[in-house]
């Protein structure tokens, strides 16, 4: 485990930003031909490159660390280092990285900004109805319960515009966050929205700095134990299953050239994601030691890696509403996703 710790303003703007990285990073990119390799235990691999997390997204790599899965398909994940949001893609198309995650509008608006970067599996959905417990849920919105924010409908009575913390624009907190908005009936300019992560999202609150966070797992224990959690609504609550989708992303290229190791990265991974739903308890404690927070429970996780387009769909249309793309993108589903790796995610 010691190699992972080594090692909107405007939409328009940050489409052409991507635009541009894909661009300039195209004339250097590295080579995407993956082979073969010893590695130190002289066994012989495939290594591909992410970056180092250390959020929710962190229990699926974490489990497969711990209990060998990518050793056991001949694979082997070189972690770069931690890489903040805005630079996550450009490293992808840059060859600094081979696979990233993320929601649909994050891949469907890269892909309308010019970043040939496609799905080949998903990963996080929202809990079967039957799973009642709310710390496996995609988000949370919490108010302080001591604070003038009780209900939703609370929202409408203040005199100035609402706080809202946000990992960052256009990813799955604003989306859905839009959807309360039209649910309610306010408009985003009475929001301000205050991009920092959870884990300060969480100090935030508790400082009265923010009316509202948005904590994803694994930040609900710390929001809780600050004795002043009041949850407004869940993600689920929101959009049902397709309130959680995320994917796992490769350049167009890389997954060309490269079907073999993505292969065995669906295969592990996967296998990761539903050991992790059927151990919660331990996949909590393994995430808790490596990210360094406390950890009450992560992410549920779609027990296959077949990408729903439906739910793909919703994330296009749902960007085309708020603004994030126009609606005369060109971008559809199949931009987006592949379904050429569905069946090495079976269990």
């Amino acid at each position: 485990m010691g190699k992972r710790n080594a090692l909107r303003k405007n939409a328009g703007i940050w489409a052409l930003g991507l635009l541009a990285a894909g661009i300039l990073l195209g004339c250097s990119r590295k080579p995407d031909t993956v082979e073969l390799t010893v590695n130190k235990e002289g066994r012989q691999v495939y290594q591909i490159k992410t970056w180092t997390n250390k959020d929710c997204t962190a229990a699926p790599y974490i489990v497969a660390d711990h209990l060998g899965f990518f050793e056991e398909v001949g694979l082997e994940l070189i972690y770069t280092g931690e890489t903040q949001s805005p630079q996550k893609i450009p490293s992808i198309l840059s060859g600094d990285n081979d696979v990233g995650t993320g929601h649909p509008n994050t891949v469907a608006i890269a892909r309308h900004g010019g970043a040939p970067i496609r799905a080949v599996a998903r990963s996080i959905v929202e809990p079967p109805e039957e799973i009642t417990d709310i710390h496996l849920q995609h988000m949370w919105w919490v108010s302080d319960k001591n604070g003038p924010i009780r209900t939703l409908e609370d929202i409408k009575k203040l005199n100035r515009k609402l706080k809202l913390q946000l990992i960052q624009r256009n990813t799955c907190s604003d989306f859905l966050t839009d959807i309360i908005w039209q649910k309610i009936g306010i408009t985003r300019d009475q929001v301000e929205y205050i991009t920092i992560p959870d884990v300060e999202g969480v100090q935030a609150l508790k400082q009265g700095l923010v009316d509202i966070a948005t904590p994803h797992p694994p930040f609900f224990r710390a929001i809780e134990d600050t004795g002043i959690a009041n949850i407004l609504i869940t993600s689920r609550q929101i959009a049902g299953e397709s309130a959680g989708t995320y994917l796992y992303y490769f350049t167009d290229d890389f997954i060309k050239k490269n079907p073999e190791p993505i292969k065995r990265f669906v295969k592990a991974i996967k296998k990761a994601e539903r050991w992790a739903n059927d151990n919660p308890a331990q996949t909590a404690k393994w995430t808790e030691e490596e990210i360094g927070v406390p950890v009450q429970a992560n992410h549920y996780y779609a027990r296959n890696a077949v990408i729903n387009e439906a739910q793909i769909q919703f994330w296009i249309d749902g960007s085309i509403s708020s603004g994030a793309l126009p609606p005369d993108t060109k971008i559809t589903v199949k931009d987006v996703i592949t379904h050429e790796f569905d069946q090495f995610g079976n269990e």
